[in-house]
């Protein structure tokens, strides 16, 4: 049987992957930084996916601890939206 955890963390990276290619689209045809920050936060939540999705499927010692890495990947983006430059 499939865990739901399993599912949830697929349409995550999925729907953030979308999300990124579609504002790094975006970007290249705006070139406004507000969208590359945006697309830069996708990816990292891209990335958190797949990590995640790695940690349910196996034991790894650097996978050990899935929410904490959830919280890293959380602040990594947190940090992305604050750095972000503003608008003119």
């Amino acid at each position: 049987m499939i865990a739901v955890e399993n599912i949830l963390f697929a349409a995550l990276t999925v729907f953030a992957f979308a999300l990124a290619v579609i504002s790094l689209l975006a970007w290249r045809l705006a070139r406004d930084s507000h969208l590359l920050f945006l697309g830069a936060a996708f990816v990292v939540f891209f990335v958190k996916g797949l990590f995640l999705t790695l940690a349910l499927s196996s034991a790894g010692p650097y996978l050990s601890h899935p929410p904490i890495l959830s919280a890293g990947f959380h602040l990594a983006v947190l940090a992305l939206f604050y750095v972000s430059p503003p608008r003119t």
